[in-house]
Order: C-alpha cells, then sequence, then structure tokens
C-alpha cells in the first residue's frame, strides 16, 4: 500500500504542476483573471511518523493499510480537485507526543503544499508543541519552509502573546484599478494551548495583546482601503483563522447553522471578548478554525459566520464510517460597467469528503456586498424608511436592563455558583447575538438601564459595547433611558446625545419642534406598509419612545421619575396628526394604526395585576412613581396605544390587559443586573403582521403577538400572546380575505 500511495503522490504532484493557477507575478497574494481567490483549509492532519502512524476511528477493512499517508492523499486529491490559491493549515498539524522527529513530521505533512508550489499558511493548535520543539519553534521552522507565507509574529508588535499572529493581503486582479489594494483580508492568530492561569481550567484563548495586535492592524488596513485610489466605503472583507474555537460557536443548534455538530464546542472555559472585538471592527465576515474534529457547521452570529472545517487527518480521532473533509473558501469579484474586476462581491464556501468522488457538500453564501445592508435596509426596501418586510411582518426586540459597565472585568449578580467565575458583562453580549441570530428583528428597542452608571468607568466605551450587537448586525435600533444610566460622568442628556450619534440608530434626543419639553429621549418612529401595497406611504404601525425619568426630584414625593404633562402633551398631539393622515386618501382608514409604546418605569397601573388576569409571573412589586401622573388615561383617551413595553422590575415578565391596552413587562436581560439565581435572562419579541387583501397582497395591521426567550440552551420561547386582533370589517380598498 505504501508504495502505491508514493507512486499516486508523484502522479498527483506531476498534475499540479502542469494544472495550476498561481496569481503570483509581483510575489503578492491577488485575484485570478477569472475573479476568484480560493483557500482551502487543513485542519487538524495530527501527522506523526508517516507510514508507521496508523489511523483511528476507521473501518475495519482499513485499518491495517491506514497511515498518515492517507492523509497526504487527501491533500494532494484536494489540490487537483480544487486548485486553491492559498491552503490554510489551522492547527493541530502534527500530534506532537506521537511524532519522533517534529522538523522531519512538519516536512512531511506540509509536504504536498511545498510541492505544488502553492502559497500556504499554518497556525498552530494545542498539540503541535508536545513533542521537542516549543512552540515558538514550531512556527520558527514552518515559517523558514518553502512556500509559505507563515510568520512568527508581526515584525512592529514585539510584545504579543503566542506564536504565529500575522495577517496576509489578497490584492485586486492585476489589470485592475484595485491592483494595489488589498480587498481581502486575511487574519491568523494563535489561540494558544492550554491555560497556565491555576484558577482557570482548560484551553487556550486569545489574548489581550492579540487583539490589540488585531484591532490596529484591521484600522490600518480600512484606512488604506477607504483613501485614494478608488476610495471604498466600507472595509474589505476579512476571513480570521485559527485553531481553538470562541465560546460563542455554542450558541448554535441544528436550526441556525449549516453542517453537523456531533462534539462539544471544546472553547476556553473564559470568554476573553475576542468575537465582541471583532464584531467591532466591522471587516471580518468569517472565522474558520479546526479542534472539535465531529463538528463541520458554519452559522451567522451577529454578522460573522462561525465555522468549523471538520476533522482531515487519519491518526486524528474521528467517527468510524464519517469521512473526513476539509472546508474550501472561494471569494469572488464584482464585474465592473466596462467587463473589468471590482472589489469583492461574494464569498461563499462548502466542503469536500474524502470519498470515491470527494463530493461536495453544504454550500453556503457567507457574505456578499449587496447584503451587507445598511440602516433600515432589511425593513425598509432601500428607501431608509421601517417597513413590513415582503413576508408581512415587521418584529420588534425588546432588551431591557442590560445594566452593562465595563465588560469582562464586570461580574455577574445572582447566577448559578458555577457561573460566578467565568461570568460577565460578555454573557450579555452573547445573550443579544443568539437573539438577534434565532429571531433576526426588524428593529431592536432598548427600553434603559443600558448602562449601570455607578460601575461605570467609562460611560461612552460601555455604551459603545453594550449596544455593539446591534450596530454591527446592521438593523435599525432605537434606545431609550432608565434610572440608572446617566449615574456616571455624563448627564441624561449627554447620554441620549451619545446614542443619537451611533451607527444604525434610530434614537433622538428628543423631537424637533417641541423644545419645552421634559426629559431626553422622546420621540416617535414610524413603520410603513410594504412597498409592493398601497400603504407604502403610511405608517401602520407607529411606534413612541418616552423618558419616564430617574427619580423625583420634587421634595416631597419620594422615589422614581414619571412622565410628566409636556410630555404628555407632545404624545397627544404626535398621535393626533399620525392619526389625521392615517385617516386621508389615499386608502383612508377609519381607525388609527395600532400604535405601541416603550419607556422604562411601569405606570402605576401595572400594580393593578395579579395572577388571575396576565400571562407570565410577578416576582416583585411594581417600582413604579409613588404618584399617578395620568399618562395611562392619556393613552386611554388617545385610542391608538394598544400595548407598553417597559423594564425595571428585572423579576417581573407579565403582560396583561387594562381598558383596552396590555401592560408588558420584558423581564431582565443583563448578567449584571439583579435577577434570581435558576431563573433564566429574558427578552421580548412583538410581531405585527399584515393583512391578506383580496388581491394577495398586502394591507394595514391585522394582528400583534408577543413572547419571550430565555438565555437557556435551546433559547425557549415562552408565553405567546395575541395583543391586539383587528375587526374583521376591512379598510376602504383593502378587502381582507377570510380566515388570513
Amino acid at each position: 500500500m505504501g508504495s502505491k500511495l508514493e507512486f499516486l503522490h508523484f502522479v498527483v504532484f506531476f498534475l499540479c504542476l502542469c494544472q495550476l493557477r498561481i496569481c503570483l507575478g509581483d510575489g503578492k497574494l491577488r485575484f485570478c483573471k477569472n475573479g476568484e481567490f480560493k483557500i482551502l483549509q487543513v485542519a487538524d492532519m495530527h501527522y506523526a511518523d508517516g507510514k508507521k502512524t496508523l489511523c483511528k476511528n476507521v473501518l475495519p477493512q482499513q485499518m491495517k493499510t491506514c497511515s498518515d499517508l492517507n492523509t497526504t492523499a487527501f491533500i494532494h486529491r484536494l489540490i487537483v480537485a480544487e486548485k486553491p490559491d492559498l491552503i490554510v493549515f489551522t492547527g493541530d498539524n502534527i500530534f506532537g507526543s506521537d511524532v519522533t522527529n517534529p522538523e522531519a513530521s512538519m516536512n512531511a505533512a506540509f509536504g504536498p503544499a511545498i510541492s505544488s508550489k502553492i502559497p500556504w499558511a499554518a497556525v498552530l493548535g494545542n498539540h503541535d508543541q508536545e513533542s521537542t520543539l516549543s512552540r515558538e519553534g514550531v512556527m520558527k521552522y514552518i515559517s523558514g519552509m518553502n512556500h509559505t507565507l507563515s510568520k512568527v509574529n508581526p515584525n512592529r508588535f514585539h510584545v504579543i502573546d503566542g506564536y504565529g499572529n500575522y495577517n496576509l493581503e489578497v490584492h485586486g486582479f492585476e489589470g485592475s484599478r484595485f491592483l494595489n489594494k488589498s480587498v481581502l483580508n486575511l487574519y491568523f492568530l494563535d489561540s494558544g494551548d492550554y491555560s497556565t492561569v491555576p484558577d482557570i481550567r482548560g484551553y487556550g484563548w486569545i489574548k489581550p495583546s492579540q487583539q490589540y495586535w488585531f484591532q490596529q492592524t484591521s484600522k490600518m488596513l480600512q484606512k488604506a482601503y477607504k483613501t485614494k485610489p478608488v476610495p471604498q466605503k466600507d472595509p474589505a472583507p476579512g476571513l480570521a483563522y485559527f485553531h481553538i474555537p470562541l465560546p460563542e460557536y455554542a450558541n448554535f443548534d441544528s436550526s441556525n447553522f449549516t453542517g453537523v455538530k456531533r462534539d462539544g464546542i471544546s472553547s476556553a472555559s473564559i470568554n476573553s471578548g475576542f468575537f465582541n472585538t471583532m464584531v467591532k471592527a466591522g471587516d471580518v465576515k468569517a472565522v474558520f478554525t479546526g479542534h472539535d474534529h465531529l463538528n463541520d457547521f458554519c452559522g451567522e452570529l451577529t454578522g460573522i459566520h462561525l465555522c468549523y472545517a471538520g476533522g482531515f487527518g487519519y491518526h486524528a480521532y474521528g467517527l468510524t464510517g464519517w469521512s473526513r473533509r476539509a472546508r474550501v473558501v472561494v471569494a469572488s469579484l464584482e464585474k465592473t460597467r466596462n467587463g473589468g474586476w471590482g472589489a469583492v462581491q461574494s464569498i461563499r464556501t462548502w466542503k469536500r469528503l474524502d470519498d470515491k468522488h470527494l463530493t461536495v457538500i453544504d454550500r453556503q453564501l457567507i457574505w456578499s456586498k449587496s447584503s451587507s445592508g445598511s440602516p433600515g435596509e432589511k425593513p425598509a426596501g432601500g428607501d431608509g424608511k421601517l417597513r413590513f418586510g415582503k413576508n408581512g411582518e415587521f418584529k420588534i426586540l425588546q432588551v431591557a436592563d442590560m445594566h452593562y459597565a465595563d465588560g469582562k472585568k464586570t461580574l455577574c449578580e445572582d447566577v448559578m455558583p458555577e457561573q460566578m467565575k467565568s461570568c460577565s458583562d460578555l454573557n450579555t453580549t452573547a445573550f443579544i447575538h443568539r437573539m438577534i441570530v434565532a429571531e433576526k428583528p426588524d428593529l431592536i428597542v432598548f427600553t434603559g438601564d443600558n448602562i449601570y452608571g455607578s460601575d461605570t468607568k467609562n460611560p461612552v466605551a460601555s455604551m459603545n459595547a453594550a449596544f455593539a450587537p446591534a450596530i454591527s448586525s446592521r438593523i435599525p435600533w432605537a434606545a431609550i433611558l432608565g434610572n440608572h444610566d446617566q449615574e456616571s460622568t455624563l448627564s441624561r442628556k449627554g447620554l441620549m446625545k451619545h446614542i443619537s450619534g451611533m451607527k444604525y440608530t434610530r434614537s433622538k434626543v428628543n423631537p424637533k419642534h417641541f423644545h419645552d419639553i421634559d426629559g431626553y429621549g422622546n420621540y416617535n418612529l414610524e413603520v410603513h406598509g410594504f412597498k409592493g401595497s398601497r400603504l407604502v406611504n403610511k405608517s401602520v404601525l407607529n411606534l413612541y419612545f418616552l423618558d419616564s425619568g430617574d427619580y423625583s426630584t420634587v421634595p416631597d414625593i419620594p422615589g422614581y421619575g414619571w412622565i410628566k404633562p409636556s410630555q404628555q402633551y407632545w404624545f397627544e398631539q404626535t398621535s393626533k396628526k399620525l392619526q389625521k393622515a392615517y385617516k386621508k386618501k389615499p386608502v383612508p382608514h377609519k381607525d388609527p394604526a395600532p400604535g405601541l409604546a416603550y419607556f422604562h418605569i411601569p405606570l402605576p397601573e401595572y400594580a393593578q395585576f395579579d395572577t388571575s388576569n396576565f400571562t407570565g409571573v410577578r416576582q416583585e412589586r411594581t417600582g413604579s412613581a409613588s404618584i399617578n401622573s395620568g399618562f395611562f388615561t392619556t393613552m386611554v383617551e388617545a385610542g391608538d396605544v394598544k400595548a407598553v413595553f417597559t423594564g425595571h422590575d428585572h423579576l417581573n415578565d407579565f403582560c396583561g390587559k387594562l381598558t383596552g391596552i396590555h401592560l408588558c413587562y420584558a423581564g431582565g436581560f443583563g448578567y449584571h443586573a439583579y435577577g434570581l439565581a435558576g431563573w433564566s435572562r429574558r427578552a421580548r419579541i412583538v410581531l405585527a403582521s399584515l393583512e391578506k387583501t383580496g388581491k394577495g397582497g398586502w394591507g394595514a395591521v391585522q394582528s400583534i403577538r408577543t413572547w419571550k426567550r430565555l438565555d437557556d440552551k435551546h433559547l425557549t420561547a415562552i408565553d405567546r400572546q395575541l395583543i391586539w386582533s383587528k375587526r374583521s370589517s376591512g379598510s376602504p380598498g383593502e378587502t381582507p380575505i377570510a380566515g388570513a
């Protein structure tokens, strides 16, 4: 068998030299004349001593003849089949503890890439250094091998953790205007081997020094991409490669990824925040790891695909009968008007199995320039307005009481004992990411106590981190203040000014034409009808946001703030204006469009509910103002508000109807906020659905429903409710279908 494999290697080597296209004429990685750049990822070869090393977890009939040479043959086959422009080895390239001579093992492991003369890059896993060479020694040896682009570490960053942190630039096609620009950026990082911190068990992680290098490199590349010649508005897409998966990989289940999950997620036992760092940077579109050989899935979380390659090597553990595999990524350029090549248009991925036909499975679109979006693009259809989508729905995610402070330095409150060591603000961030992936909202609403001011060193930095998942997802979002946001160094006005200037937000400091209004963060948003309907220019769902204040400033009135007469007057006038517009041509309506109100501190009327007349739970008293300002009555008189959504009381998540208006809590969301150990953090979803017209189009809002999601393993949905439903009689010109 050994001689046959060696002959096969020779044949494949000859074919490689004859057929491969390598676009490296000027020494730079660049896109080829077909407008593509293809990367082959090889994860977990676990190479040892060649034909002397037996395979693991293969079929009984394979055992006698199977060795490391099967791994080598698989690489050769892939090189011929895919003709990659770059080969990336993502760690555990050799299995150090079974290696007699690490240099010889690396020579053999990387031999197919070297003999093909294809550029290649490598990072380390947790097993590479387990022979006689240190991690530094292994990377030094790799970086000196033929045709490699691997580096020990970046030249200008002398103090950086690990070995194998570097980046590669892929330039535009040689005949294009992007000749001297990197249009695709590749980041390689050392995710370590094992924790060296006594109180932190398990695998390694990407350290702050590495994250700082990544941030600075990303900024430098983005700046260059946005300058002349051919300045670009958005950053060039980036891909990140390392060995050990991030904790965020655990956020996926079979409903939201492509591929299979047959292993646990063997990430570090702490969250170093690198996912959040990438989200903030804004250019990374996908991460590719190895380590967990029986996982090969790829799913999107807050705008970044997290992907496994699946186990490649035959001396690595696997699953008998489950083919070894590799991941391929291809980036494609857009065609310019004159028929040339421009910037990157799309990035796709698939996997190849080591079977008779090198079967291709699980083709996915990872990113495309056209779908990268802009504020309001999803619900607005490209005209900048919030509007219902083609499915006739508009979905709102409510996030209440994040209490964000200083990120991973800020410990959680009221969690189970086993969670305490590793729990921080980053758990709050991860929960938002999971919710965005699971629900795909059209608008995210933050209903106050977004940051916990008294524990915040830098309120601007805390807000940037707290709202980062919404910003990175490019989903429109809106925020109001609670009673704790201003307890740092920024006033309530200062906070709302900063929030209103952040990316993708629809938040406003206050309405333009009402100068004498109490508080900060009083505004409304209009959600227009489906773009292809007769209600394209009408607001069919109205959202009101109000500042419920922090604490009473009246000496004889203790406790929390309330919605003042000036705010109620603004609400009345705005509601009247919206109702008047809705009742006018074209498509005049008799009844007002439904409205929803969002603020932080619950109204005194919330105290009128008991367990017999609401859905959800009450586990604490209603923390409203000690006086009744009459705002509930004002809303009843206005006639359009169908539901109110608040936060403030973290252990209440109920929703009940009073005089035609549902009064709803979201339940506590943030991990630095008080809670109840064993009672999951949660968020509220609201879904408005349009009615079907007689012609099969979309009309006005037919119904509004709500439910909650728990931050448990399955993001369990609970307490589904119908909040409001339109009368069965239709509106002029918009005849609803019976039963729709």
